[in-house]
């Protein structure tokens, strides 16, 4: 893999789809409104820990330091074997010229507003699972709740649980990306929703 800068105005997302990708285990998160000399010197030391697999160091920030990104120059450039590094920022004029020659530059903008689903993933209880359901089944009849809505609201789910504490094994997390695929192959809500949630709801009893 190679080392990334993501441009994104949905950090959130952007974890969230990292961890499903990669695995909880594989990644390193520094996570700050501005990545300093400090922040970058701890990555720096990160990606000197030796390991069999890949290891992703991913640092954010809505400002990164001139003195840490001057600092993070040569392990960008020749970074140790199984590391690669992602830095996410709002935008592309935070970083320097010579650190963005050296980085594959991917953009991520949601252009709308995320969805918002009012559940409490570490307390959901089943008649709370059949109510939501029920919504989204009679949506889906008069054709307000189709494919798109579908594969939003799996990952609205999935992103919402991780930022309210819920864990997910490596297992679970192979399991949510086949709902997944299942919604994109015009499954019915009931017949995905109703695994993801219920699994959810396992964990937490």
């Amino acid at each position: 893999m190679n080392n990334q800068i993501i441009l994104t105005n949905d950090y959130e997302c952007v974890k969230s789809e990292l961890i499903a990708e990669f695995g909880a285990n594989n990644l390193r998160f520094i996570e700050r409104d501005e990545i300093l000399l400090d922040d970058a010197k701890e990555a720096v030391r990160e990606a000197y820990i030796a390991e069999k697999n890949l290891k992703i160091i991913v640092l954010k920030g809505d400002k990164f330091g001139i003195e840490a990104q001057n600092s993070l120059l040569l392990i960008l450039e020749e970074s140790p074997k199984n590391i690669a590094f992602i830095l996410v920022a709002p935008a592309k004029n935070i970083f320097l010229p010579t650190i963005c020659s050296r980085m594959f530059i991917k953009t991520k903008f949601n252009k709308t507003a995320p969805i918002q689903i009012n559940l409490n993933f570490t307390r959901l209880t089943l008649m709370e699972i059949m109510q939501f359901l029920d919504e989204k089944i009679a949506a889906e009849r008069i054709g307000e709740f189709g494919k798109t809505e579908l594969k939003a609201t799996i990952s609205v789910i999935f992103r919402q649980s991780l930022a309210q504490g819920v864990k997910f094994s490596e297992k679970e997390l192979e399991f949510i990306k086949k709902l997944a695929v299942l919604a994109d192959l015009n499954a019915k809500a009931h017949s995905v929703l109703t695994p993801l949630l219920l699994m959810i709801e396992r964990k937490n009893r």
